[in-house]
């Protein structure tokens, strides 16, 4: 991996957040693996995105109660429209205008959800990641454990991303469909140390090289579910992560568990456990 980029200042973004809304969880997700994109305080969160052919760094702490401030360091000439696709990117990733009120209303109802909410009220789902990202990553998960995925994700982002340093941090930064659309999968097997995934990931990269990633919000997400099917190496479960998290879409579950027959669409029947000897 190349020497860090130094990105500099170009923006001030001031993104308007439906109450109630918790910055810390909604921002930090400490069960997700690490990955070097990211870095978190109590009140800041700095983080990389692909902003068309920019590196960008954004640096997120709350204004007020009701504004969520995005200071933003880029590598390149920062337009108009990057700046409207960037400001697109962090409202739908961090659902900053979900009514989640009604949810909160009806869950203090129930006893047992009093003490949770009151430390994790108006937290959001988060997923910073684009489509593309986000389908990486759900490769990567599929049949291997936390440190196995993070093996894989860590050679690819050293192999085929950036180092940026910007705000007095350093992080890396997610490659592109075209970064690694020439790649062969034996490369990928041997050196990145996919296994049975560098059959893959070349597939997916030629998937999103013709879709646009940041094109999250689809009208008809289970059209948007059954394209992302036709990529060779995706099925439900691949299929509805993506769908569960980068479309944000509550109805999508992607799970697995251990018996040949779970699935999400399998019915379930409680049954009093039996004593046996």
């Amino acid at each position: 991996m190349p020497g860090p980029r130094i990105l500099a200042h170009v923006d001030t973004l001031r993104l308007a957040v439906k109450q109630p809304f918790n910055f810390r969880y909604t921002l930090w997700k400490p069960s997700h693996f690490a990955t070097g994109l990211e870095q978190h305080s109590a009140d800041t969160s700095w983080r990389t995105f692909r902003v068309g052919e920019l590196l960008t760094g954004v640096v997120m702490a709350m204004e007020d109660a009701d504004t969520l401030r995005a200071e933003v360091y880029a590598d390149g000439a920062w337009q108009e429209a990057d700046r409207d696709r960037l400001t697109a990117r962090l409202t739908h990733s961090y659902g900053l205008d979900e009514d989640i009120s009604a949810f909160v209303a009806q869950a203090e109802q129930v006893p047992p959800m009093r003490e949770p909410l009151a430390a994790l009220a108006g937290m959001r789902q988060s997923c910073p990641e684009n489509l593309f990202e986000i389908a990486i990553i759900s490769l990567l998960l599929q049949n291997a454990t936390v440190a196995r995925t993070t093996q894989m994700m860590t050679n690819l982002l050293d192999h085929y991303g950036h180092v940026v340093e910007f705000d007095g941090v350093t992080l890396k930064a997610f490659f592109t469909p075209e970064g690694i659309a020439g790649v062969d999968e034996a490369t990928f097997r041997e050196r990145d140390r996919l296994g049975y995934r560098a059959k893959y990931i070349g597939r997916f990269a030629e998937f999103f090289a013709t879709h646009d990633p940041d094109v999250a919000d689809h009208a008809d997400k289970s059209e948007l579910m059954r394209e992302f099917q036709t990529i060779k190496g995706v099925g439900p479960y691949t299929a509805a992560i993506i769908a569960s998290h980068a479309v944000r879409d509550p109805s999508a579950l992607g799970w697995t568990c251990g018996t040949a027959n779970c699935s999400p669409s399998a019915s379930w029947a409680w049954t009093t456990p039996r004593r046996t000897s």
